[in-house]
């Protein structure tokens, strides 16, 4: 593995494909015809046999991971490091995030959205900005992914795709230290799945596996555990929730970030948007992948938008 004193010559010289199977599965979904409604005098259709097309669905089809702060989402962040081994910078930030999940087609059993195929486009940035040093950026990253879903139940969903992400340091940050540019950029495929196990409760686990740093080809896992509480609060328009994910990387001797939030989430109309406002705590690896080689605990308060 690469050690810390590498970081600079580190350059990414392979980027991984969509693969010609995800490719033919998406032209195959565009050119699929979408079901005429029946006659009156036609007998109903059976609703696991008649297919509907929906394009831009209006809501999620795959559940959200909430935690994860690299997942494509808008949100306002204040946060207080308690700890940072990143060199030259500060005890505050403040934190940018930017994106969202975009349905562009859904394949579903008549009068049963909840099941089915989905294909989504998501991307998304996330920024760290040191209010101890007149708000500089000290890094962001940009990122985003072609994924399509399958649930064959409402309860347990399925994901394959490809996902993206690329990552800066920021140039008053490295005007300041010196601190070169890693030249970080991951391209991974990535097989998702997803347990409503109970309730309110859901469990997920993730692989992804592509190149990183070097050119390198490695592993990445992530898992996660949320509960969303029945809405009894304002008016019985909110709930509270609680979510935990966890993330490890091959590329860094796997490394492993925790990220946990607590706040209230208010879903907004009959699309998937809906604010929260959290309570979060991070530690282990940097979010930031210009500094995967160094660890951080930080605690933050945000407001937070899901579309």
């Amino acid at each position: 593995m690469l050690s810390p004193t590498q970081k600079s010559a580190l350059h990414s010289e392979t980027m991984w494909r969509t693969t010609p199977l995800l490719l033919a599965v998406l032209l195959t979904i565009l050119f699929v015809p979408v079901t005429q409604t029946h006659a009156a005098d036609e007998e109903p259709p059976d609703a696991l046999e008649k297919p509907r097309g929906m394009w831009f669905p209006p809501n999620d089809f795959y559940p959200r991971y909430i935690a994860d702060p690299l997942r494509p989402q808008n949100a306002l962040t204040l946060l207080w490091l308690a700890d940072t081994e990143i060199p030259g910078t500060g005890d505050s930030r403040f934190g940018l995030r930017l994106g969202g999940t975009f349905g562009i087609y859904r394949w579903h059993p008549e009068g049963d959205p909840n099941r089915g195929w989905q294909l989504a486009f998501d991307g998304g940035f996330a920024g760290q900005f040191d209010i101890d040093y007149s708000w500089d950026n000290t890094g962001w990253d940009g990122f985003y992914g072609l994924i399509l879903n399958w649930k064959p139940t409402p309860e347990l969903g399925f994901r394959i795709g490809t996902r993206h992400d690329s990552s800066h340091v920021g140039d008053e940050y490295m005007e300041r230290t010196g601190q070169p540019r890693v030249h970080y950029t991951r391209e991974e495929g990535i097989l998702g799945v997803s347990w409503s196990f109970r309730p309110r409760w859901n469990f997920y686990g993730e692989l992804g596996y592509g190149n990183g740093i070097a050119g390198s080809v490695t592993a990445r896992v992530e898992t996660g555990l949320q509960y969303i509480s029945p809405r009894r609060y304002w008016k019985g328009r909110a709930s509270w929730y609680a979510a935990l994910d966890i993330q490890t990387y091959e590329e860094t001797d796997w490394s492993t970030r925790l990220d946990a939030q607590i706040g209230y989430l208010i879903p907004l109309g009959d699309r998937s948007m809906q604010y929260r406002f959290a309570v979060e705590f991070g530690t282990g690896r940097s979010v930031m992948g210009q500094f995967h080689w160094w660890d951080e605990t930080w605690l933050g308060i945000g407001w937070f938008v899901d579309f």
